[in-house]
């Protein structure tokens, strides 16, 4: 599926990328997904995690792999975000999201929608208490900024987001050592599946 199609057709026209969020490698340490490039490549906003891993250890003795991070935010992307996103758009800025209903964590509202096959429930919160869930629980599937600026959407157990944002966040995004980032070409870029589906 295209990456665009993850996020509302009313965001589209903002600059879009992918944040990759890092493995959970030895010792529990980040493993990023640009330490599994070979030499001369770049991540794409199509890159896939199992493809790069299992490129990088070919021929190499087997040991466990790094686990993917499957919806949950580490503490340093956790902060880079809130400082990207909470600073601009305020912490009691109200968001709209919508979270798979295998595994929200309320019955939501009484809004419901289905994307690929899948029932979602709709909640608004503060910014600041939605960032807060996705630091100690998982990453909403999808999420937008009520003042149109920001919105995020991603597969099952993502191992990344896809995100649309103004000239403003979008640049922030990129400065952030913190956070691995990639434009996303919209007529070609696909959100291969999640590492753990």
């Amino acid at each position: 599926m295209l990456a665009r199609e993850y996020i509302p057709e009313n965001f589209r026209q903002l600059n879009m990328l992918r944040l990759f969020l890092p493995a959970r490698g030895q010792y529990d340490g980040p493993q990023y997904w640009s330490t599994l490039l070979l030499e001369g490549e770049e991540l794409t906003g199509s890159s896939d995690w199992n493809e790069l891993y299992a490129r990088s250890i070919q021929g190499k003795p087997a040991k466990e792999p790094p686990q993917a991070a499957m919806g949950l935010l580490d503490p340093p992307r956790a902060a880079a975000l809130k400082e990207i996103l909470l600073h601009r758009l305020g912490e009691e800025a109200p968001f709209a999201i919508r979270s798979w209903s295998g595994y929200a964590e309320t019955s939501g509202g009484p809004e419901r929608s289905e994307f690929d096959g899948r029932e979602y429930l709709h909640e608004t919160l503060t910014l600041r208490d939605v960032l807060n869930r996705a630091q100690n629980d998982r990453i909403p599937d999808f999420g937008h900024a009520l003042d149109g600026r920001f919105a995020w959407g991603s597969n099952l157990y993502p191992d990344s987001l896809i995100i649309v944002a103004d000239p403003e966040l979008f640049r922030a995004f990129f400065k952030d050592p913190r956070l691995e980032v990639v434009s996303i070409v919209e007529h070609r870029d696909v959100l291969p599946w999640s590492s753990g589906d």
